[in-house]
């Protein structure tokens, strides 16, 4: 039975008054575009100079998320993490502060830690060779430690807490994941929803997002296709009854499962006609269902708030793009009501 308009009107009166906390590996997406032959020669060095213009950023990795979270209309909004004193971490909290997200709990390092920052060159051909800064940090276990003590003091405040791990050497690695299971497993009134690219076996008592390929490395088979839904359900029951909680299956432009030891919930993706941009789809799915359900919304319309809001991302093409509650009941308006 598909949500009422007014049902989700309903949730967007609520999500605003949210408290929502996220944990993980934020970064700066800084974008120009980039034009190789410029017939401009360094008088230095003697090689052909690269012309760039039109510099911008974003905020990237758990940033998406926030970024996500604020767009449907939340205000408190607290970040944990780390970031450089450097050009990126300025930049990286500017941007946070731009659209008021609590940084208090963003720390600040000095030496040894470069902001994470995927740099995108985007010639003619698309997006070139990236250059990554910061994804291999080496965070000092003192530093996390005061980091979990940071969240722990501010637990009980949180309505919601998302969990984030991307990176390949993450502020979230197994030896910290289990640290932060200790504080979740004392903490009932939170809403936990984790996404962790390559740890979810190792999170607990949360809501693991996952993809289908997130899904095959965690079952170490090769390949799930995600247009199969039988598999996908088979898939899912087993790495649901694996890691013990519940499961978001992501299946791309054939929608969203659910997954816990009592039921089965599969919502059909929105169809689309046009050209998309599946960058960041993710990020939303796991904002908009996160923010749904912390209000007290059932888990099928916290699936289908987050199916609608990834389908108005999925339609902005090169960028990581976000969902207000306007554009989501634009596009509930054109589906089920055209």
């Amino acid at each position: 039975m598909p949500i009422t308009r007014s049902e989700i009107e309903e949730i967007f009166r609520k999500i605003s008054t949210l408290r929502v906390g996220v944990i993980g590996d934020f970064a700066v997406d800084f974008y120009y575009d980039i034009h190789y032959k410029s017939q401009e020669f360094s008088v230095e060095t003697g090689k052909e100079v690269f012309w760039a213009s039109k510099p911008h950023s974003s905020l990237g990795a758990a940033g998406n998320v926030v970024n996500n979270l604020k767009a449907l209309g939340i205000e408190q909004i607290q970040v944990f993490g780390c970031v450089g004193n450097d050009i990126y971490g300025r930049e990286m909290m500017s941007l946070f502060h731009k659209i008021g997200v609590n940084t208090q709990n963003l720390k600040i390092l000095n030496n040894n830690w470069d902001t994470c920052t995927y740099t995108k060159p985007m010639s003619d051909e698309g997006e070139a060779n990236r250059i990554d800064f910061g994804t291999h940090n080496q965070l000092d276990e003192t530093v996390f430690g005061d980091l979990l003590d940071s969240l722990g003091n501010a637990i009980d405040t949180l309505d919601v807490l998302i969990i984030n791990q991307q990176f390949p050497n993450p502020l979230l690695n197994p030896q910290r994941i289990e640290q932060l299971n200790q504080l979740i497993s004392k903490s009932s009134a939170c809403l936990f929803v984790s996404d962790l690219r390559a740890y979810g076996y190792c999170i607990k008592n949360t809501i693991l997002k996952v993809n289908t390929e997130e899904m095959a490395r965690l079952l170490g088979i090769s390949n799930i296709d995600e247009a199969d839904e039988n598999a996908c359900i088979e898939h899912g029951k087993n790495l649901q009854t694996q890691i013990g909680d519940s499961l978001i299956v992501t299946r791309g432009e054939h929608g969203i499962l659910y997954l816990d030891k009592e039921e089965t919930q599969n919502v059909k993706a929105v169809p689309i006609r046009q050209e998309i941009d599946t960058v960041g789809a993710g990020d939303t799915v796991v904002a908009a269902f996160s923010a749904s359900r912390g209000t007290g919304a059932s888990i099928r319309q916290s699936l289908q708030i987050a199916n609608l809001a990834a389908a108005v991302t999925v339609q902005k093409l090169r960028q990581t793009g976000t969902a207000s509650p306007d554009e989501i009941l634009h596009i509930y308006q054109a589906t089920f009501n055209s």
